[in-house]
């Protein structure tokens, strides 16, 4: 389960680390963070939605009498990023359990560390059967609100495909305000993801591609004549598994993770790779640059 990684001891040392959304895009500056805007706390800078917690001396009143809408003015030292977390929850990610629950409790941390550090979260889970969210989280205490949709969400035992560009392209409406967005996914997806990470780029994200894989894929033990069948569309194919062919798995697969580098490297966003079999805490680490 999710939350037997989340242990009390793990969260504590999750409140030191940071997101460092301006660093990822200088041109945001968020909640309890140091603005790079022009001018004092008190100089007006923006509106967002009302979210629940929001100062209630900060509703413009006089847009809700308009528009029958509540929104909270912001200022220059108070302006609030936004962490986006795209999870993919196709059946080849929660074909192991170990996966499904490293990608679960790793999009679970990156919530929280932004929760934490004052930044808005907006949770989307994606696969071919559409996409679900769960978003406007803005404190502390949404984290089990968080916690308890991407264990809903990666709990499904429906046979659904990843399919990042499509996925993402049905994000095209939502507010994704300005900010980053992680990517959480093992990549095996048929169209891609170059369309992807350019329509995120376009929308004044920070792109970080999180690809998770189990360590059954990285390291195949089977030997011998097998039938190998895909989880997602059900096609079949008989191999001989031999050295060669052993050692042929390898250069590929470093050969699709080095795409993925590349795509990042191309449009000023990062990748990150980690198997499910690496300390959960040592992986956020290395995300947020500790």
């Amino acid at each position: 389960m999710i939350r037997d990684l989340l242990t009390n001891e793990y969260i504590a040392r999750l409140d030191v680390l940071d997101l460092a959304v301006k660093k990822r895009l200088s041109s945001v500056s968020a909640g309890a963070r140091k603005s790079t805007a022009k001018g004092s706390s008190l100089e007006f800078s923006d509106f967002r939605e009302y979210t629940q917690g929001d100062d209630l001396r900060r509703i413009d009143w006089n847009g809700y009498v308009r528009f029958g809408r509540l929104y909270t003015k912001l200022f220059n030292e108070e302006r609030q990023a936004t962490v986006n977390i795209i999870l993919d929850t196709s059946t080849s990610v929660r074909l192991y359990r170990e996966k499904s629950d490293f990608a679960g409790a790793f999009a679970a941390s990156a919530a929280y560390i932004a929760l934490n550090n004052s930044d808005m979260v907006n949770i989307f889970a994606i696969d071919s059967s559409g996409t679900s969210k769960c978003t406007a989280l803005s404190s502390k205490k949404a984290f089990p609100r968080a916690v308890t949709f991407i264990e809903e969400a990666l709990s499904k035992e429906e046979k659904t495909k990843t399919s990042i560009n499509a996925s993402v392209a049905a994000l095209a409406g939502e507010r994704l305000g300005e900010g980053i967005s992680l990517v959480i996914s093992d990549f095996f997806s048929e169209d891609g993801c170059d369309s992807a990470v350019k329509l995120l780029r376009s929308k004044k994200q920070g792109v970080i591609l999180v690809q998770i894989l189990d360590s059954r894929e990285t390291t195949f033990e089977e030997r011998g004549n097998l039938r190998l069948i895909d989880s997602e569309n059900g096609s079949s194919r008989e191999l001989e598994i031999t050295p060669e062919m052993l050692k042929r798995y390898g250069r590929a697969l470093e050969e699709f993770k080095n795409g993925l580098k590349e795509l990042a490297l191309r449009n000023e966003a990062e990748y990150h790779f980690f198997v499910d079999s690496a300390p959960l805490l040592a992986a956020v680490g290395e995300l947020v640059g500790r």
